[in-house]
């Protein structure tokens, strides 16, 4: 179950700048996206200090199971040839099992994860059918996890805490494949040892311009996170497909 409630924190919050589907004309453009990521988790993880990392191996449909809430929210603001990017998560997962013993009966897991991410780029080729941004910025993360063990004699809870903060670097962008579809990608690296050891993403799909200011979006997403840190592992990858609705104003 432990492993099950990692594999939530990791999955669900991890986060991703999603590029925009439009090009700003002169002055600011603004876009306003949520999304999810529908990923599974491999790897080697683990929360509790002194106690060794465990290996994972679990599909998007077991991390439902302790889902209590998840928000995720990005966006953008454009002003050629300068672009800021913003992507922030909070996510909730609860995890119990009953044991049934005769001292110990069960315990439980729960954690608040947020995410954020924001960095500052510059438009390097554009024509009248694409662009390409590159990037840098940070990635932080920021993990509370409350363990609770019911007994006989009653209940015991320890309350664990991690954070840390990547340099990221990135390249996004976008090309029209016409009237209504727009392909997109993006991929950053960071870590390099200051917050993570190191960490690399790839991104990409195509959005479907439902009028001027709105589009949806699919795509696909891979993540590699290589931390390790004071007794906490997240030695993960995770793939799946993404979502989103842009709002561009």
């Amino acid at each position: 179950m432990i492993r099950k409630y990692v594999a939530a924190v990791l999955t669900i919050a991890a986060s991703q700048i999603l590029p925009a589907p439009g090009w700003a004309q002169g002055g600011w453009e603004f876009t306003v996206s949520p999304y999810g990521w529908m990923s599974g988790l491999e790897g080697d993880v683990g929360t509790l200090p002194g106690f060794p990392s465990q290996p994972v191996d679990l599909s998007f449909g077991d991390v439902l199971n302790d889902l209590d809430y998840a928000f995720f929210l990005t966006g953008s603001a454009r002003n050629d040839p300068w672009v800021l990017y913003f992507d922030g998560s909070l996510v909730q997962t609860t995890s119990y099992e009953t044991l049934g013993g005769p001292v110990l009966q069960g315990y439980e897991i729960k954690s608040k994860t947020a995410n954020f991410a924001l960095a500052f780029g510059t438009t390097i080729s554009r024509s009248d059918r694409h662009y390409v941004d590159a990037y840098a910025g940070f990635r932080h993360w920021s993990l509370n996890n409350t363990y609770s063990v019911t007994t006989i004699g009653g209940s015991y809870s320890q309350d664990t805490d991690a954070s840390w903060t990547d340099p990221i670097l990135g390249v996004a962008g976008n090309y029209r494949l016409g009237e209504r579809w727009v392909a997109f990608g993006a991929a950053d690296i960071g870590g390099f040892g200051v917050g993570s050891d190191f960490q690399w993403s790839v991104m990409v799909g195509v959005n479907y311009l439902v009028t001027d200011s709105v589009s949806v979006g699919v795509g696909w997403r891979h993540m590699d996170v290589d931390y390790a840190k004071d007794g906490v592992v997240y030695n993960a990858s995770q793939s799946g497909p993404v979502m989103g609705v842009t709002v561009r104003f």
